[in-house]
């Protein structure tokens, strides 16, 4: 049967949709090679990044993908294979200049991630959005002080900054353990098929080879 891959799409160059309409970047070609590798017939579904863990985890997804770090928090909700690419810490809140800081400040933030966790843990007010291009479109707006997200080394946003005059204003560490895929917890059969076409791909160099194509 089909394996439904779930994933969130403006997110270069994890993810992105390209000017034909079409899912391209870092992750389809590993996930495309996955699927060749293992023998699957692989489905691509878009959704806000926020529906991924839970769509895993219902059935609507057999396995969701997009830059997804991993951590013990959504270990304890789904199961993951082993990690494809490291991740930076360091992530920003971006504003305008003389913005509060973060303890002072409405900061957006994308519903679903590893930010809005932070920001949560950290009693910090916020405002979530479904995606990213909703939490910038506050900040250049003016309707919140910050926004906290993956930003650095983004050309997209860095377009979007240099407008609005924004920059990268404070900083904070949210370790992981990397990237990975989700599958639902106790789907065995198809986390080993992950697993072992992606411990394949790095032993005979594609991992790499991909890594240097669009993070490079």
């Amino acid at each position: 049967e089909p394996v439904v891959v779930g994933t969130d799409a403006p997110f270069p160059a994890y993810t992105y949709v390209d000017a034909a309409g079409v899912i391209t970047g870092f992750e389809r070609d590993v996930m495309d090679e996955v699927c060749t590798r293992a023998r699957l017939d692989c489905t691509w579904q878009l959704a806000n990044f926020g529906e991924l863990i839970p769509g895993v985890m219902t059935g609507r997804f057999d396995v969701v993908l997009g830059g997804i770090a991993v951590n013990p928090e959504r270990r304890e909700l789904v199961d993951f294979t082993v990690p494809y690419h490291s991740t930076d810490p360091e992530e920003w809140y971006i504003g305008r200049p003389g913005a509060p800081a973060p303890a002072a400040a409405l900061i957006a933030v994308q519903s679903g991630t590893v930010h809005q966790s932070h920001l949560r843990e950290l009693g910090y007010r916020h405002v979530t959005f479904p995606t990213e291009p909703e939490v910038l479109a506050a900040l250049g707006a003016g309707t919140v002080d910050l926004a906290f997200g993956p930003f650095q080394t983004r050309a997209d946003v860095a377009g979007f900054m240099a407008a609005h005059g924004i920059d990268f204003l404070y900083s904070d560490m949210l370790p992981d353990e990397g990237v990975g895929m989700a599958v639902c917890k106790g789907n065995s059969d198809l986390l080993a098929a992950l697993d072992a076409a992606l411990a394949a791909m790095r032993s005979d160099g594609t991992l790499a080879l991909l890594e240097n194509r669009w993070f490079e």
